[in-house]
């Protein structure tokens, strides 16, 4: 299952009016744009790998991505395109074989699904490494994040963990792991003073409801949760480092071997040329740099 799990349904158009609505300034409607000017990697050039001869659309890797999830994946109001960390990965991963990239909005729990039907060659959505996960796809990775606590400016001096939690309210997105970790806190270390659980259906909800002081905290996912105090740094901070970090991938049908190969060899080519430095400085993210060690799992699907 993807880290953000069957909660992640908001449509571009819930993006764009949430994040509207939450005042963020000036221009009106906050764009997950990075912060140094676009990257030239959009337009494929000669390729130094070999491209794969079974892609969906000839010259063309076509990545499914749940595309209401900035700063990773999201779609531009103005331009109706898709933009974000993963994209520019993805961007130049294509570009190092000699392909375009396109990106097909796909709902997070149809993502595998349709990886398999073959409506893709390819997932590029936050995908956490997971056991699950592994069981049923191949998988390249290139990033590595975890949960954080938001609450509004001035308020993390007194939280700082998740004990701090214990007794207020708190806001999650239903399914997600950070609703996992509310409630694995309350069988725990929360059991005596329980977390007062708010759930909701997208994470922009969630940090919504806790700049309008209906929340104490928001948990959410650790870049994420960076992005929005990125974009409100007068209204939210991040309360204590991010925990329970985690690796996350590029899948791929565990069937298509030459396509895995092609994108091992591409992930670790942007990495020894300096490419994917690149982007994560201009997309805030350097704490989720993955050592190139990392970059090929062990994927191959097992059985339960």
């Amino acid at each position: 299952m993807t880290r953000a799990s069957i909660g992640r349904l908001a449509l571009s158009t819930l993006l764009a009016l949430t994040l509207s609505s939450c005042a963020i300034p000036s221009s009106g409607i906050a764009k997950a744009t990075p912060s140094t000017s676009a990257l030239a990697i959009a337009s494929p050039t000669p390729p130094t790998i070999t491209p794969p001869t079974n892609l969906v659309r000839p010259g063309t890797l076509t990545f499914l991505s749940d595309t209401t999830y900035p700063p990773q994946e999201s779609i531009d109001p103005s331009t109706q395109h898709a933009v974000g960390f993963d994209i520019d990965v993805a961007k130049a991963i294509a570009a190092k074989m000699g392909l375009a990239a396109s990106f097909q909005t796909t709902n997070s729990p149809q993502l595998v699904g349709a990886l398999l039907a073959k409506k893709g060659d390819a997932i590029i959505s936050a995908l956490q490494i997971t056991p699950d996960l592994q069981r049923q796809v191949a998988l390249v990775a290139y990033f590595r994040a975890g949960q954080a606590i938001l609450v509004r400016k001035g308020d993390g001096s007194a939280i700082g963990s998740i004990n701090d939690l214990c007794g207020k309210k708190v806001a999650v997105q239903v399914q997600s792991p950070e609703e996992n970790t509310v409630d694995e806190a309350n069988g725990g270390i929360c059991k005596a003073t329980p977390i007062k659980k708010m759930v909701f259906p997208t994470d922009l909800q969630a940090v919504l409801i806790l700049k309008q002081r209906g929340v104490d905290a928001a948990l959410d996912d650790s870049p994420v949760a960076a992005y929005f105090v990125k974009q409100t740094p007068d209204q939210l901070e991040l309360a204590g480092p991010p925990f329970k970090t985690n690796p996350e991938g590029i899948a791929v049908d565990p069937k298509n071997g030459e396509l895995l190969n092609a994108m091992q060899q591409a992930m670790m080519a942007i990495y020894q040329d300096g490419t994917y430095l690149q982007i994560l400085t201009a997309w805030n993210l350097l704490d989720g740099e993955i050592p190139a060690s990392q970059i090929i799992v062990n994927s191959s699907p097992t059985t339960s």
